[in-house]
């Protein structure tokens, strides 16, 4: 049921964004403060009974980005993740670093 509900999870915060071409396109997918919780958690669960396993980290970092707006949380499971081999794009990085920027 967890890989079910995981899988589902992934699935959901793989629509924020479609790449086409060179460009990346944002597809707005509007979830709930609940919803959003809710998937955070499943992540944070996947790190708590697997801290190796780089998707979680990948997709948490898309999570906080997008949905939370919690860049310091973003950083540091963006580095977690390049360290276990996930790459981010370009585009998501430099919109990071932007982001994080203006928070200043």
């Amino acid at each position: 049921m967890k890989k079910i509900i995981v899988l589902l999870c992934l699935g959901l915060i793989g629509c924020a964004t479609v790449v086409k071409g060179h460009g990346i396109i944002k597809k707005q997918t509007v979830f709930s403060e609940t919803e959003i919780g809710n998937i955070i958690s499943v992540f944070d669960e996947a790190i708590k009974n697997n801290p190796n396993y780089g998707g979680a980290y990948y997709n948490r970092a898309i999570a906080n980005f997008y949905y939370e707006n919690n860049y310091e949380q973003c950083w540091r499971d963006v580095h977690t993740a390049e360290l276990l081999g996930y790459k981010f794009s370009p585009y998501f990085l430099n919109s990071l670093k932007k982001a994080s920027h203006r928070e200043k």
